[in-house]
């Protein structure tokens, strides 16, 4: 095993050799890490604002479609009084013509 000096001279030459990469590296990871939180934060504010407004989107759409529906029926019931009125005026012709056909 080596001695506490004989450690101590490797770490020296080592922090020689390497020292100023060491030091460029550490503050490198460090903007790095600080990059990483910024956007993790940004990615959770993005998150949160995409859910909002899909959230709001679907609430509009879901109006939307109950409007159209709510139309769409209205529509229906005054095609239904219309085919009503065309089966009571079939019938009445209907009528008409038997009564001419007895006389």
């Amino acid at each position: 095993m080596a001695s506490d000096s004989e450690l101590s001279k490797l770490q020296a030459v080592k922090e020689l050799i390497f020292g100023q990469e060491i030091i460029n590296y550490d503050a490198e990871f460090k903007e790095i890490h600080k990059e990483i939180g910024e956007n993790k934060a940004q990615n959770i504010e993005d998150t949160l604002n995409q859910q909002k407004a899909l959230s709001q989107l679907e609430k509009a759409i879901t109006a939307r479609i109950d409007r159209l529906e709510a139309d769409l029926m209205k529509k229906l019931a005054v095609l239904d009084n219309k085919k009503a009125d065309r089966a009571k005026l079939g019938k009445m012709l209907i009528q008409i013509g038997e009564k001419l056909q007895d006389n």
